[in-house]
């Protein structure tokens, strides 16, 4: 069955193959890949992480990113993910808005997809700043700070939090004309 399998990827293949070593792995399964795509909040990373519309290098940093993760907790990278931006997602956000000649801050509840791009923009932010070489290794260090309550980011979530209960008093139910 070995000698098959090798057959073909050899004749299908490029490369020549060390048989000492035997066929490499790929790092990356074709689930996980089709986890990118399909996943909405790995999309929806992969799509904050992208520019200038260059969505499969996005995808390898995402990929190599959630492989450190493994790599470092061995444990399962997008439920550490998931997890991470969960704890980072902020409930409520406020608005500006004029009443009168005074500019107020006015609380608003986020659904779900507000909630996790405020967290993702967030965690890239905080990533940028890291002092690591590579983005995936500076995301995948950042994912696993949260995780262990050390990153800045849950004292600004803290923060905005704060900031709507002291502006509680400006939101309206109704609409006054």
């Amino acid at each position: 069955m070995q000698t098959k399998v090798m057959e073909t990827i050899l004749s299908n293949s490029p490369m020549e193959i060390n048989h000492r070593i035997g066929v490499p792995e790929p790092l990356i399964s074709a689930q996980d890949r089709l986890r990118l795509r399909n996943d909405p909040l790995l999309s929806q990373l992969v799509n904050m992480i992208m520019r200038d519309g260059k969505k499969m290098r996005a995808e390898r940093f995402v990929q190599t990113a959630l492989l450190d993760i493994r790599t470092h907790t061995n444990s399962d990278p997008y439920k550490l993910l998931a997890d991470a931006i969960d704890m980072v997602a902020p409930l409520m956000d406020t608005r500006s808005s004029r009443m009168g000649s005074k500019v107020i801050q006015v609380p608003r509840a986020l659904n779900l997809r507000q909630r996790r791009r405020k967290a993702i923009v967030w965690i890239l932010e905080t990533a940028g700043r890291r002092n690591e070489r590579e983005f995936h290794m500076r995301l995948s260090g950042e994912l696993q700070a949260i995780v262990n309550g050390t990153s800045s980011i849950l004292e600004k979530k803290l923060l905005l939090h704060k900031s709507v209960l002291l502006n509680r008093s400006h939101i309206r139910t109704t609409k006054r004309f």
